[in-house]
């Protein structure tokens, strides 16, 4: 069992993917209206994280105030390997907020089921593989190339950056 305080980049990354991708929150036409929505999407998240992370270690830990910074590379869509750091972070999201009793029936996880539900929408013909870090468990062809906490100085990474890097 992991549980950890996800960072505000990675969160910025879920709730900028909520605000594109999922109808009920495309919808807000007025700038100052995204802006709250995306700010209650990302305290929402945030807080059941760290409830999570409470319950696991034994401690409260509080949540920090949210403001949504928008992550601009995924403005007006994400292309596949923005999609695929969507994912990851989704997952490891998923799986680091999960231990507590209020979350099978939080907001939280209904939001990250819904991103779920886009990405295999989008991903509906793409291959599946095995996963080089989960024995037995099948994912997404080029998910493994994905970082588990995001962040705007690293960036997505590209297969022909990432080997021309290596």
């Amino acid at each position: 069992m992991r549980a950890f305080p996800m960072n505000r980049d990675t969160v910025d990354l879920l709730v900028t993917a909520a605000c594109i991708t999922l109808p009920a929150y495309r919808t807000v036409e007025l700038a100052s209206d995204i802006v709250a929505t995306a700010d209650r999407l990302g305290q929402l998240l945030w807080d059941e994280n760290h409830s999570s992370v409470s319950f696991a270690t034994g401690e409260h830990i509080s949540a920090p105030r949210y403001e949504w910074q928008p992550v601009a590379e995924i403005i007006p869509a994400a292309d596949d390997e923005q999609l695929l750091q969507i994912e990851r972070c989704r997952l490891v999201f998923e799986e680091v907020s999960c231990h507590h009793d209020g979350w099978d029936d939080s907001p939280a996880r209904s939001l990250i089921e819904r991103l779920r539900d886009e990405v295999a929408t989008r991903f509906a013909g793409r291959d599946l593989v095995d996963s080089p870090d989960h024995l037995g468990v099948l994912e997404y062809e080029g998910l493994s190339r994905a970082a588990e906490s995001w962040d705007r100085k690293t960036g997505f990474r590209y297969p022909l950056a990432a080997d021309t890097a290596a």
